[in-house]
């Protein structure tokens, strides 16, 4: 587990590392450990000395199909193991697959699968601060031994008056420079991303505090309905609407009657209508028949939209390579999404899908159910492929 150092007075996080004269905080032994939040020195223990940091284990979750794997990292790249260039090579490697991966998963629909609580995200931000840190010694380390390498001539191979000597010298100050430069600015994101941190833990935690929990929802299914009149009866006409609004205008109807299109202006935009979509089914909507049925129609509609634009008008609807890219993104969520539920599904509890069906409906239903989810995966790994062909990156790299 990643163990993060903690001022056991205040519990917010600290770092050995101050903004001011960092490069050499961490190797005196005798500096205080440091708040990220303002900087300041850890507070003091009873008896005005300061305090010991405490160490207390993250908590991030870990998938059970990678515990192996990050018990053979952990050996494999431990600090007291053996250093050598293929093994640096071995880690820069990865590191470069995992910088990747992240990059894709805190997209605009991936981070909803895989940061669906402030506390993941705290623990993501963390993990920048960390890595800022690194950097910024990775860098001075890195370019003081440069610099070093160049200045000894028996590794360089080149005699003390040597021109050519003299160039790679100046050629590695040069270098030695640019990484101070590099590690100074990583030192400043690391202060940003420090405060970043102790404030999105606060947020967390306060967000854990005050969570009503499932069971309210239940007690009142029907409250956030009501309370949304004019959404609901909106979206009880919207997949004909939907319809009309594809249709250019001079074909549209828009001059309907119905009581339904005459609650809404006419000139009501489809972001408008995206944005009315999301209000009424978001993550706080209730949940009803009327609703479930709604939903459904309007899946159904757009779906029917989307089919169009993937055929007939593509050219128009889909013009470059970055609209299909972005385009099968989403539906590489969507389709994350309905196998998640579709688990659910197969997943419940024997008798909640069963009325008017016997031990052998049932049983089909559920076997049917599974290998829905398992195509829907393939799908999902297929429409991802497609997203990262027509941005024009490497499928393969991305799925390392």
């Amino acid at each position: 587990m990643i163990q993060l150092p903690i001022c056991p007075v205040c519990n917010e996080p600290v770092a050995d590392q101050p903004a001011t004269d960092w490069t050499s905080a961490y190797r005196g032994g005798g500096a205080p450990w440091w708040h990220l939040a303002d900087n300041s020195p850890i507070c003091a223990a009873t008896d005005g000395s300061y305090s010991r940091v405490a160490f207390v284990e993250d908590g991030l979750p870990v998938d059970s199909e990678t515990r192996s794997w990050l018990d053979a990292m952990s050996h494999l790249f431990a600090a007291n193991g053996p250093s050598d260039p293929a093994r640096l090579g071995s880690a820069i490697t990865a590191a470069e697959h995992l910088s990747r991966w992240l990059h894709t998963t805190t997209g605009p629909f991936s981070a909803q699968l895989a940061l669906p609580t402030p506390s993941d995200a705290a623990s993501l931000i963390g993990h920048l601060h960390r890595t800022n840190r690194l950097l910024a010694r990775v860098h001075v380390q890195t370019g003081s031994h440069l610099l070093d390498q160049a200045r000894q001539a028996h590794l360089t191979g080149l005699d003390d008056d040597s021109e050519v000597r003299s160039e790679v010298i100046d050629a590695a100050d040069d270098i030695h420079t640019w990484l101070q430069d590099a590690a100074d600015w990583s030192a400043q994101s690391a202060q940003a991303s420090g405060v970043a941190w102790s404030s999105a833990r606060k947020v967390a935690a306060l967000t854990i505090a005050t969570s009503t929990g499932p069971t309210d929802l239940a007690e009142s299914p029907e409250v956030h309905a009501t309370g949304r009149p004019r959404i609901v009866a909106f979206l009880g006409g919207l997949a004909r609407r939907l319809r009309l609004w594809a249709i250019p205008a001079k074909t549209a109807r828009r001059g309907t009657t119905s009581p339904d299109v005459s609650q809404e202006p006419r000139e009501l935009s489809p972001a408008h209508l995206a944005e009315l979509i999301g209000s009424a089914f978001d993550d706080e909507a209730a949940f009803s028949p009327e609703l479930t049925h709604t939903a459904a129609r309007i899946t159904g509609t757009l779906a029917t939209y989307l089919s169009n634009c993937l055929g007939p008008a593509r050219p128009v609807a889909i013009p470059t390579p970055q609209d299909l890219a972005n385009l099968v993104t989403s539906l590489t969520y969507l389709t994350h999404t309905l196998i998640s539920g579709l688990r659910h599904l197969a997943d419940s509890p024997r008798g909640s899908e069963s009325d008017g069906l016997d031990e052998t409906d049932v049983a089909l239903t559920r076997s049917s159910l599974r290998d829905a989810i398992d195509a829907l995966r393939v799908a999902a790994s297929h429409l991802a492929a497609v997203s990262y062909t027509a941005a024009g990156t490497d499928h393969q790299e991305n799925q390392q």
